[in-house]
């Protein structure tokens, strides 16, 4: 049911999308269009990965986490938010560090956590109900509150801004705007239809260094903001012209003429950078194989494309609740629960990781690091 719903929220999204550029500071600088065949992949992902990794999570009754919602990088620790709107810190190796968890209404507590940011020691907490930003110590402690003039459902933080994402609804009425980090606007940009474009599923801004890598669904142009400027960086082109069965349609009432008579729905979730290579990934429905999770690989220098299916490279094969990936620019996670994980890969797993992992227990993480030579 879940997997359905996800493709009937993508295939309205497909019919809402308008997609425009009313940013004047956007440099349409890409070159030539990067063809992309989604129905095949290459077989030799070791060509890009260097190692290999599996970290269980410390597990203790004081900090049982729930399933992942999200998870980061920065300065040598893994930032986790959990289903149950926590987030947690774990070290490297997936020892515990600390919590934050101040779920509630009261001052300094929220209601709902749509995704988080650190910079610096202070962690960011996006709440796209209460159209607030709550900034936290890594320790928990309430430290300052920033009002937004609308719904957000991602974010990036910079010592001096702060970019956020929304297909619902704000003032400017784009889905790109930077804030001061007094709550102030100070640039917009992207026009979206405030009543029809809602957008689901991955994260469209990741920061990198003094960069944001930024994309909007069903548009597959990546774009790099420096604080100043959005320069293209690559365009994609999907050359397969497979089309929906029109019996696979009779459970999903919400599919439109349109959406039934289009490509297959695909959408980019997260997009990276490594040396010289984009890292870009991506969701498409398939008849014969259900939703799967698609990585791009382009090399900026030679312009060469590889095009990985991550369940078939076993870089995500556990379908379980909680599964998941992050991207960053040093490697690729993916995450699924204890019990999950157990099931799948117990029997292959060395004694001494699987002493680490209890069934009942936190998430398991595996690391697929990238080829530092890139």
């Amino acid at each position: 049911m879940r997997r359905i719903l996800y493709v009937v929220c993508t295939a309205v999204a497909v019919v809402a999308c308008i997609l425009t550029d009313s940013c004047a500071n956007v440099q349409d600088e890409a070159k030539d269009l990067t063809k992309v065949d989604a129905t095949k992949w290459d077989n030799n992902s070791d060509s890009h990965f260097a190692s290999t990794r599996i970290i269980p999570l410390e597990t203790g009754e004081d900090f049982l986490m729930g399933d992942i919602v999200r998870i980061m990088v920065y300065d040598d620790t893994y930032y986790i938010l959990d289903s149950g709107k926590r987030i947690f810190l774990f070290d490297m190796d997936g020892k515990f560090i600390s919590k934050i968890d101040r779920q509630g209404r009261g001052h300094g507590e929220y209601i709902d956590a749509n995704c988080f940011d650190v910079q610096g020691d202070e962690v960011y907490i996006l709440s796209s109900f209460e159209k607030k930003i709550r900034v936290y110590s890594f320790e928990g402690e309430f430290l300052r509150e920033i009002g937004l003039d609308g719904p957000y459902f991602d974010m990036a933080v910079e010592d001096d801004y702060i970019l956020l994402y929304s297909d619902n609804n704000n003032e400017s009425h784009k889905n790109f705007v930077k804030i001061s980090h007094e709550g102030e606007v100070m640039d917009s940009w992207d026009d979206f239809d405030k009543i029809t474009s809602y957008m689901t599923g991955g994260r469209k801004l990741n920061r990198q260094g003094s960069s944001i890598f930024y994309f909007k669904p069903f548009d597959y142009r990546i774009f790099e903001y420096d604080g100043q400027t959005s320069r293209l960086i690559a365009e994609f082109l999907f050359t397969n012209n497979i089309r929906y069965k029109e019996s696979d349609m009779d459970d999903i009432v919400a599919f439109s003429e349109k959406v039934m008579n289009t490509e297959y729905v695909k959408s980019f979730s997260k997009a990276a950078k490594v040396g010289n290579l984009l890292v870009v990934t991506y969701q498409m429905f398939l008849d014969e194989y259900g939703i799967r999770d698609f990585m791009i690989i382009k090399n900026l220098t030679d312009g060469k494309c590889y095009n990985y299916c991550l369940q078939e490279q076993g870089l995500c094969s556990i379908p379980f609740p909680g599964y998941g990936y992050y991207l960053c620019d040093k490697a690729l996670i993916t995450y699924t629960s204890a019990s999950g994980f157990l099931m799948a890969n117990g029997n292959s797993v060395d004694e001494e990781i699987l002493s680490g992992i209890s069934a009942d227990g936190n998430p398991v993480l595996m690391r697929f690091d990238f080829k530092t030579e890139n």
